[in-house]
């Protein structure tokens, strides 16, 4: 058991380590409407969704992941000419992410990620806590509810702190799970301009998301679609039971 999980830390860490080395970065040079547009479509690519189901994990369950995000039209928005330095990677915005999931006592699950975006300056450190109301069984549905933060960490001009609220239904298939969640997030972004002045902006936005896991254990595969300030496509390979 032991030998197994370090060599799936070792597949996940060499994942995160293929991403690229920094090619771009949030430009202090950005306009205050600049900045508010770059913060509003980038705080809800960054969010840190759940990318599994509603059921609880149990007091022996556990899954370690590693994800990435794709947004193909970011670098096409009109803010990128001030708010960004450099060249997106492939030309898209994506956030990769490597973390892990504990269950606890009385369907309560609770998580801890470390992301980057691909190419870029912006690193998060993100964490979740979800409790099953309705743990679900081969019948009926799992329902959850679950709450997330996420705060920037060595980031250069941009900030960002954001805490979100879910409700998650899920449905178990043998190996498949669809499920399906909404919520609330708010977020508020501060950058430091070059002009000597401090931009800051706050936004509450409702969040919408649906995916599916194939549950293979070696490993759980999950596609998901998301949807905040614009559509963005998620796959999160994970490890666990």
């Amino acid at each position: 058991m032991r030998r197994r999980l370090r060599l799936e830390l070792l597949v996940l860490l060499a994942l995160f380590a293929a991403v690229p080395s920094q090619a771009w970065e949030v430009s202090g040079e950005a306009t205050a409407a600049d900045f508010e547009a770059f913060h509003h479509r980038f705080s809800s690519d960054a969010y840190f969704y759940p990318r599994h189901s509603a059921s609880p994990l149990g007091l022996t369950g556990f899954e370690i992941y590693a994800d990435a995000t794709y947004d193909s039209d970011f670098d096409d928005e009109p803010f990128v000419a001030t708010a960004v330095d450099g060249d997106f990677t492939g030309g898209f915005l994506s956030v990769a992410r490597v973390g892990a999931r504990k269950g606890l006592p009385g369907g309560i699950d609770l998580g801890l990620s470390y992301g980057r975006t691909l190419g870029g300056d912006v690193k998060l450190i993100s964490g979740e806590i979800q409790y099953a109301l309705i743990k679900g069984s081969v019948l009926s549905p799992a329902l959850s509810v679950r709450v997330t933060g996420s705060r920037t960490t060595g980031s250069g001009a941009y900030d960002l702190d954001q805490y979100g609220a879910e409700l998650l239904l899920s449905k178990g298939f043998t190996v498949l799970t669809p499920y399906i969640g909404a919520g609330i997030v708010r977020s508020k972004g501060t950058l430091e301009s070059s002009l000597g002045t401090t931009f800051e902006d706050t936004e509450n936005r409702g969040v919408v998301y649906g995916g599916l896991t194939l549950n293979l254990l070696l490993p759980k595969i999950t596609i998901e679609v998301e949807k905040a300030e614009a559509v963005q496509a998620a796959v999160r390979v994970g490890f666990g039971f």
